[in-house]
């Protein structure tokens, strides 16, 4: 059963390969995902297109301040912010998840040797278009991104549509996003507020004496953040007094992580007001489904040929494409019915 299952996985992903391999090349993009020279760019959407009116934004912002004290008011400011269009905006949540690896030669007989635990990776794309959706998956966020842009170029999501992704803190897929999308004019990205949350709990934990010092130090924090006040935030921590902290410590990383991810952090009260995503729980789920469920409990090692052909039979099926695939042996590469 697993060798059914792992050969009939690898034939998924070799298929999906090749079909994104032909899209990349007739749109005149290299095998890495790049645009040639000669490949027809699309030009940056006009704001009244890409965002919501703002007429919307500013009622918005009046009406969830009702009744608040000014502290806990959004500010006029953030009105300037971009938020998003729904109706033609694409949202792309990105997550990877690690299995524990198979040994492939044992475990060593050196009964006091420490091992190093290695992991296999996947990464899961959950792209959605209002309550349109599909699923890609990978070995690696590189090759993720590129099956992406074939799935948006096949569909017609390039031209006249917005790209919004939805990630956690992690330099390398940040990173990975601005070199893969650099020639993409109308792409934005969102950090997600439950990765933020757990962030600022986790480096306050290392840094501060106690529990009831770190939670009185968040009571004040994460509201800041909810509404966006970045610069607020900062001053709070900078603020925050010594003896208050262990020996050695210092709020400089997670203040560090503020600053790396200032253009990802939005006003997420107003987001909210406006009906607009904050979170990139959907990619997590996805995870859950296609990879963590599965692969994650009981001591269970993978390969990493079985953990990504086992996550592509269950993107299959989550797609709705089994049986396009088991009769033709080809992929719909469009949005799950």
């Amino acid at each position: 059963m697993a060798h059914v299952v792992e050969t009939e996985g690898q034939q998924v992903q070799e298929a999906l390969n090749d079909m994104s391999k032909g899209v990349l090349t007739q749109n005149q993009f290299d095998t890495e995902g790049i645009p040639k020279e000669e490949a027809e760019m699309p030009t940056g959407l006009a704001p009244k297109e890409a965002s919501l009116p703002t007429e919307r934004i500013a009622e918005a912002i009046e009406h969830y301040n009702q009744g608040k004290t000014e502290e806990f008011h959004i500010e006029a400011v953030a009105a300037n912010q971009f938020y998003e269009n729904p109706a033609i905006t694409v949202n792309v949540s990105i997550d990877d998840v690690g299995v524990k690896k198979q040994k492939e030669t044992g475990r060593s007989p050196a009964k006091h040797r420490k091992e190093k635990r290695e992991y296999v990776h996947n990464t899961i794309a959950h792209v959605e278009k209002e309550k349109q959706r599909y699923i890609l998956n990978g070995s690696s966020t590189p090759h993720v991104l590129k099956l992406l842009i074939a799935f948006l170029l096949y569909n017609q999501l390039i031209v006249g549509h917005h790209l919004l992704f939805f990630v956690d803190g992690a330099r390398s897929l940040h990173t990975c996003l601005v070199n893969m999308f650099q020639w993409l004019p109308h792409v934005h990205i969102v950090l997600d507020w439950y990765h933020l949350k757990r962030k600022c709990e986790y480096e306050l934990s290392l840094v501060l004496t106690g529990s009831k010092i770190r939670n009185a130090i968040l009571e004040q924090l994460l509201p800041l953040l909810w509404l966006g006040k970045l610069n607020e935030a900062i001053t709070l921590l900078q603020q925050i007094q010594p003896k208050k902290m262990k020996s050695g410590q210092s709020v400089d990383r997670l203040i560090g992580y503020f600053e790396r991810n200032r253009d990802y952090i939005p006003c997420y009260a107003l987001r909210k007001q406006l009906g607009l995503r904050n979170s990139s729980n959907k990619g997590e789920k996805a995870n859950d489904l296609c990879v963590a469920d599965r692969q994650k409990h009981n001591g269970m090692s993978w390969s990493k040929s079985g953990s990504v052909a086992l996550a592509s039979v269950i993107s299959l099926h989550l797609n709705n494409e089994q049986e396009l695939w088991c009769s033709k042996d080809t992929l719909s590469f469009t949005w799950a019915a």
